[in-house]
């Protein structure tokens, strides 16, 4: 069996990107890295009410819980929304969420693979070391079922193709490791586009936005591990071309230096745009609304 395992992803143009799969041992310490931090967080925020005595000594073991249900819910949801599929263990490790289908990751999917893990993991430990705090008092023996389904549930990762979770079946996402490489770093690749001459009109830029650049470097990277057939590169730079609106044979005589091309010129209208306070997120924003009035 191959050490290493990839999956591959087909982005919004069509195009199939691979990304290593993160190993079990990866996520695990990512997420022990995360839980450590919702720990320290809730511990901080609940301090000064356990501090002043404000809580019942019979009930502070259920306001931990509680306390640090929430931060953990929010903590999850809200990084993994707003840091496009990280937290801050995933960032330490490198990892990321992503859609399945290769598309945008939506607040669905993070929302479904949070959830589960309450099923998964956080319930179980529950019964296991506080039962009488969800079904009153019980027998001794109750932990040896909680033991098993944590391990049968937490196992899962082992044994499935893509190292998925249930919260990933669920919530159709994948955990993949962040390419490492720099883009266009190489002072022959800007040699080879200086001589190529293809050049961009500010509206055929103005068609894409961060999303899709971010797509696009991804392939960019995976041209670099020569993991991309030249066919689908002529795929993709075709539909680019045709959505822009961009009419000569560069998109089918040479997609790569097309597509890098593409990329630098984006990158630098989108870099543009910010610093006069415009952000065009994807396709689907309006060029009119997000784009600087700039002279030409």
């Amino acid at each position: 069996m191959s050490r290493e395992r990839t999956v591959e992803l087909v982005g919004p143009e069509g195009v199939p990107l691979r990304f290593e799969l993160a190993a079990v041992l990866e996520r695990a310490f990512a997420f022990s890295l995360d839980l450590f931090f919702i720990i320290v967080v809730g511990v901080l925020l609940l301090a000064p009410a356990l501090v002043a005595g404000t809580i019942a000594e019979d009930a502070i073991g259920i306001v931990l819980l509680l306390g640090l249900f929430l931060v953990r819910y929010f903590y999850f949801f809200g990084f993994e929304s707003f840091w496009r599929g990280t937290t801050p263990g995933k960032r330490v490790l490198e990892l990321r969420v992503v859609s399945r289908d290769g598309g945008r990751l939506g607040m669905d999917a993070i929302f479904a693979r949070n959830l589960t893990r309450d099923i998964e993991l956080f319930l179980p430990i529950l019964v296991w070391i506080m039962p009488e705090a969800l079904v009153g008092p019980s027998p001794p023996w109750l932990w040896i079922p909680a033991t098993i389904w944590v391990f049968a549930l937490s196992a899962m990762p082992l044994f499935t193709k893509e190292r998925v979770r249930m919260g990933d079946l669920v919530g159709g996402t994948r955990i993949v490791r962040v390419p490492r490489k720099t883009l266009l770093t190489d002072k022959a690749h800007v040699d080879l586009l200086a001589q190529a001459g293809i050049e961009f009109s500010r509206e055929q830029l103005s068609v894409y936005g961060e999303h899709e650049l971010e797509t696009l470097a991804t392939l960019l990277r995976t041209i670099d591990d020569h993991d991309v057939k030249l066919d689908d590169l002529r795929k993709v730079s075709g539909a680019i071309a045709k959505r822009i609106g961009y009419v000569g044979p560069e998109p089918l005589v040479n997609p790569v230096t097309f597509l890098r091309s593409f990329y630098r010129q984006q990158r630098a209208s989108l870099e543009r745009a910010l610093l006069f306070g415009y952000r065009k997120a994807n396709k689907h924003d309006s060029p009119e609304e997000n784009q600087p009035k700039l002279k030409s």
